[in-house]
């Protein structure tokens, strides 16, 4: 009955019929719009989360990676003062260690102190100091040195390299190195050997370490006072008091100076001089100093810019695709037109969003290089330490041997008819072969302690993968550290013979490149050419070949070359594609060549090309200027 009644109703009375109509429709539609608003809402949402996640994650990772290299500049600079200070002691330690010092004749040992200062060319002076502090230099000076650091920590058994001081004698700056002279009898030192050598090579390592515009570099001694830095008002020794930086009324500086006396490595920031900026701090070995780089601010940060760009242009594109939706929903007769700017906008999303995969990708290769090359870099410093102080003993043990040769060579002459006990002893010892063979046997071992530094500085030289400043490098020198780490997959093995080298280098300029990333790129290509290679030796015998030449364009060009298994039209066509393989899961993951080739292209302003015939080889062809664009 009462729909009876709402239809008779609705008959009489159209138009409010048409306007309950109209609303129904509106509501509907209000709340079809409320649905694709919220909808778009939380997609908006879920896309800016993911774009800010990867971006911070991105902006992490480079920025630890830039500030890796900073402090890798500073433990270089550290390495170097250390490898100097290695050698100076291993001097001292085996003077006082010789016959003529252990006399503590100094009638004796003057003369000989003497010739040592002129034949090592370092030392300004060397002393000799007895339990009580009395001290008698090569100057003929007699001092009292029992409050001297040096003298303290070698009576006391250590081989030091003192905080920097103003000689009594000399009136120079100077590094007293010194070691205790072994007794005769007993375990306390008889006496103890300096020798004076000048700060100049600590501060020109300190001058020559920096990154980029407005940065430098000072060391600090035991008690956080500057013994080289820019300002030399600012360096203090014990004769000319200076304030130390622990007393610094910068709090941050003086907080990260007590970290560097406590021998700690970090990077941080701070405010020096009205100015944000980084400061990289690591600890010698050899003495108690410390190193730091002060970065400013903008030139860690610098490179950052790119990404803050892409992520501004990402963010646009994320504001406009959402106000594009938006006018979607506001104006629905254009429904169609705007799904399809849409699709087209969600294409360029996707292929940012895989560029930015890619830039990771790189990111964490590079990372991996870095690790890698500061992993060469701790192996080669490890080695250099022993092998330098095997290497500068040889010298005086040939010497030594020598003498004794000689020796022995006098008594015969002297005494031609010896007793049958020794003549029995000499014909077992068969002296005359050990007086032929033993020198033969010294230089041998110093041949091979050139070879073992020959190699050392091959590692260390290719382990400047990270490297940021453009430089002028020897290309031919980079391709020869690169076959050395590699000469393990080059050597015969029971399993696959020899891969042979041939090289026809040309006479190359320097030439200005990222010298670590180069080396990168030649690491690159050789390993693709020996698994190449390995997978074609039931064919024939493995060969390398590598040819460097300098165009009239100014041009370098470097072919690497194999006759390995070849590649088809398909691979050559992607081999330089991210994430493209031809190899085995776990042996690679795509990213080599397509790391070389944005080395050689975006970073160098250069060429790579491949040509491959399947059965016969592989040649790539790098081209980079011989001098940056930039």
């Amino acid at each position: 009955m009462m729909l009876k009644l709402r239809k008779v109703w609705l008959k009489i009375n159209p138009r409010w019929n048409a306007q309950i109509n109209k609303k129904y429709y509106s509501f509907k539609w209000r709340s079809r719009n409320l649905l694709l608003l919220l909808i778009v809402v939380i997609l908006s949402i879920s896309i800016s989360a993911t774009a800010v996640t990867s971006y911070k994650i991105v902006k992490g990772l480079l920025l630890d990676s830039i500030k890796e290299q900073a402090l890798l500049k500073t433990r270089q600079g550290e390495d170097d003062i250390d490898n100097w200070l290695a050698i100076r002691k291993t001097e001292i330690k085996t003077l006082a260690n010789s016959v003529v010092v252990r006399s503590l004749d100094w009638p004796v040992m003057e003369p000989y102190l003497q010739s040592e200062v002129k034949r090592l060319q370092t030392f300004l002076l060397m002393a000799l100091s007895i339990p009580d502090g009395t001290l008698i230099n090569t100057h003929q000076d007699h001092l009292n040195v029992k409050d001297r650091e040096f003298f303290q920590r070698s009576i006391a058994g250590e081989t030091v390299a003192a905080d920097p001081i103003i000689g009594r004698t000399t009136k120079q700056l100077q590094i007293q190195i010194s070691s205790p002279i072994p007794a005769n009898t007993g375990t306390k030192p008889a006496g103890v050997l300096m020798g004076g050598i000048p700060i100049n090579r600590v501060v020109e390592v300190i001058s020559n370490l920096h990154q980029g515009k407005s940065s430098y570099a000072f060391a600090l001694n035991s008690q956080g006072v500057p013994i080289a830095h820019p300002n030399i008002e600012l360096i203090g020794t014990p004769e000319k008091a200076a304030q130390s930086f622990l007393n610094s009324p910068n709090l941050r500086l003086a907080e990260i100076t007590q970290k560097m006396v406590a021998k700690r490595t970090n990077i941080e920031l701070l405010q020096l001089d009205g100015k944000w900026s980084y400061i990289a701090y690591t600890p010698l070995r050899e003495a108690n100093w410390s190193v730091a780089l002060i970065v400013p601010k903008e030139n860690i940060e610098s490179p950052l810019q790119a990404l803050n760009l892409l992520a501004t242009v990402l963010g646009g594109l994320l504001l406009v695709g959402l106000i594009s939706a938006w006018r979607q929903v506001q104006l629905y007769e254009q429904i169609r037109d705007r799904a399809f700017v849409s699709s087209q906008q969600a294409q360029e999303l996707s292929k940012t969003l895989k560029e930015l995969q890619n830039t990771q990708a790189q990111l964490i290769q590079t990372e991996k290089m870095s690790s890698l090359g500061q992993l060469v870099a701790g192996v080669a410093h490890e080695i250099n330490n022993p092998a330098n102080f095997i290497h500068a003993n040889l010298n005086h043990a040939s010497i030594y041997s020598q003498d004794i040769l000689d020796l022995l060579k006098l008594y015969q002459q002297t005494y031609p008819n010896p007793t049958p006990e020794i003549s029995d002893r000499a014909q077992d010892l068969d002296i005359e072969f050990l007086a032929e063979d033993l020198p033969k046997l010294m230089a041998s071992m110093q041949v091979g302690t050139k070879r073992i530094r020959q190699i050392v500085l091959s590692l260390r030289n290719f382990s400047r993968l990270d490297e940021a400043d453009m430089k002028f490098v020897d290309i031919n020198e980079g391709l020869d550290n690169t076959l050395m780490i590699l000469n393990h997959r080059l050597t015969a093995t029971p399993n696959q013979p020899e891969i042979q080298i041939v090289k026809k280098y040309g006479d190359l300029p320097l030439v200005e490149c990222y010298a670590g990333q180069l080396n990168q790129v030649f690491m690159n290509v050789l390993v693709n050419a020996i698994d190449a290679i390995e997978e074609s030796l039931v064919k024939n015998e493995g060969q390398i070949r590598i040819q460097t030449e300098l165009t009239d364009e100014k041009q370098v060009i470097i072919q690497i070359s194999d006759n390995g298994i070849g590649m088809s039209e398909e691979v050559k066509q992607r081999v330089f594609d991210y994430m493209f393989t031809t190899k085995p899961v776990g042996k690679g993951i795509g990213l080599g060549m397509a790391i070389a080739y944005q080395i050689v292209v975006d970073k160098h302003r250069g060429t790579i090309e491949v040509d491959s015939t399947p059965g016969y080889g592989t040649e790539f062809t790098i081209r980079i200027p011989l001098t940056s664009n930039k």
